[in-house]
């Protein structure tokens, strides 16, 4: 069964609207049209049977018919991955196989050795694609939500960014982790940490670009109360490093295997 998402909550007995790419996907590719039933998620991450009752490249209208039953697909964790932009296409991989294991939030990141210097056009275009690419992710990987993909920010904003939401974290009595992984740190190791920290239900991550972190950067991130970590010993290209570290994370928390 074809699942697309909308904007908005659906009911059963109740109508919906498929706008924009997914309208034109579902008439031109599909050739779907009245009559015809798909799956759909709302805002609120329930699944709904719906009927197309008309449609056209502009926009599809649709009688929800019930609710889809079933366990929740979303992790409990909420894990945020905050990339230093890589070179070319790696960030599409970062937010394309990090969506499909569970990871709620991507923010990219210029840090002192990211190459790519973006200018605002550049910047709206790209997020834009992630944003995409976390979309389709989600539906080909059967989550009942896509993650937030963030505007692209400075390392200092960033570090900001972090600070707030462990506040955020704390005044709702949710237990929140900030994990620097860094080369030159070699006594912890990120399940140290993990274990130390347990049940926390928000994970913060920093991965650096090609070039890794500066000592400065790493400095920075300590005061706003990151802890730095190791993922072993071996050097790990920085398209891996978050999908192994919301791996481990995951794992952790009860949520693969």
């Amino acid at each position: 069964m074809r699942r697309f998402f909308i904007s908005g909550y659906a009911q059963p007995g109740g109508q919906a609207t498929i706008t924009g790419r997914d309208a034109r996907h579902i008439t031109r590719i599909l050739r779907m049209g009245p009559g015809d039933t798909l799956d759909i998620v709302d805002s609120a991450g329930k699944e709904y049977s719906a009927r197309i009752r008309a449609g056209s490249e502009d926009g599809i209208s649709l009688d929800v018919i019930c609710e889809r039953s079933g366990a929740s697909r979303e992790p409990s964790v909420f894990i945020t991955i905050l990339q230093g932009l890589p070179k070319g296409d790696k960030m599409d991989k970062v937010v394309r196989r990090n969506t499909e294991i569970g990871v709620s939030r991507f923010v990219p990141v210029i840090t002192e050795r990211s190459i790519p210097r973006l200018d605002e056009t550049a910047r709206t275009r790209r997020v834009d694609r992630w944003r995409r690419i976390a979309e389709e992710a989600s539906k080909q990987s059967g989550r009942q939500r896509v993650p937030d993909v963030l505007d692209v920010v400075e390392f200092d904003a960033a570090m900001q960014f972090v600070s707030e939401e462990k506040t955020r974290c704390r005044d709702r009595g949710r237990k929140c982790l900030i994990l620097f992984p860094w080369e030159l740190e070699t006594t912890k190791g990120v399940r140290d940490i993990l274990k130390k920290g347990a049940g926390f239900s928000e994970v913060m991550c920093f991965i650096g670009p090609e070039g890794g972190f500066s000592h400065d950067e790493a400095e920075n991130a300590v005061r706003h109360g990151a802890e730095l970590c190791s993922l072993g010993p071996r050097i790990l290209r920085t398209e891996t490093c978050a999908l192994v570290l919301s791996s481990i994370i995951l794992y952790e928390a009860g949520e693969m295997g």
